[in-house]
């Protein structure tokens, strides 16, 4: 499917206008991946020949939003993902990662963010550009995939009237772990995961509370999206097969 398909942290600058009214890309690569630990970092796992997940991802968001400003949240064997990080992305270091989780990534890279739209995306997504279509219109949204193409032990969410409701396990409705977020529900967001308290937890439970807040958040399949959450060596093969 999806086959065929450095600098370090500093004070940011605004970035040139854009195609999306100044886009933000965030790319949470800073945990460890306890079932994959022995590969090294997931962004770094090759899915071809020729580029790793990493590559693979920054290459797609390129073309499909030249001008965003993207940025990278490592941690775990950080310079290994500094040396192999394709140039024109912003690298913020979680130097917590071992004790912290998903939303201390998002609160290190939100403080890095000078633009009110932010789309965030998770190290060992893989996509095609179809993924990201219609994904940043004028309003908050997340992608699901409903066709089995996330693996049934990811995390899933409730789907209302095309309104993402409730993000949990065990919900065969899946959440693929891209969430986009403008104005009231960003800076929601963002006390939220300023709130030291919140620090371990993981971004869907980040949006469970901002869904307390706001009720619901538009939910997106969109058509002729092929994706692939890379939790194992399984995935790995499937997806090079």
């Amino acid at each position: 499917m999806v086959n065929n398909l450095i600098t370090t942290c500093v004070a940011p600058t605004r970035p040139p206008k854009n195609t999306n009214e100044d886009l933000t890309i965030i790319i949470l690569a800073a945990n460890v991946s306890y079932g994959m630990k022995s590969y090294g970092p997931r962004s770094l796992l090759c899915i071809n020949q020729q580029e790793t997940i990493l590559e693979y991802q920054i290459k797609l968001i390129k073309q499909t939003f030249p001008k965003a400003d993207i940025l990278l949240v490592v941690g775990f064997l950080s310079n290994k993902i500094i040396k192999r990080c394709p140039a024109g992305v912003r690298i913020i270091e979680n130097q917590l990662f071992d004790i912290t989780n998903e939303t201390e990534q998002v609160r290190l890279a939100l403080n890095c963010t000078i633009t009110n739209n932010v789309l965030i995306i998770k190290d060992n997504i893989v996509f095609n550009s179809e993924t990201l279509t219609n994904v940043t219109n004028n309003s908050s949204c997340i992608v699901y995939d409903s066709n089995n193409q996330i693996d049934t032990n990811s995390i899933g969410v409730t789907i209302v009237n095309n309104f993402a409701t409730f993000f949990s396990y065990d919900i065969p409705t899946k959440w693929c772990h891209i969430v986009y977020l403008i104005n009231k529900d960003l800076k929601i967001i963002k006390n939220l995961c300023n709130n030291k308290e919140n620090s371990k937890l993981y971004m869907f439970e980040i949006l469970n509370v901002l869904l307390h807040k706001i009720e619901k958040i538009k939910a997106i399949e969109p058509t002729n999206m092929e994706i692939i959450k890379i939790d194992n060596s399984r995935d790995l093969e499937k997806l090079r097969g």
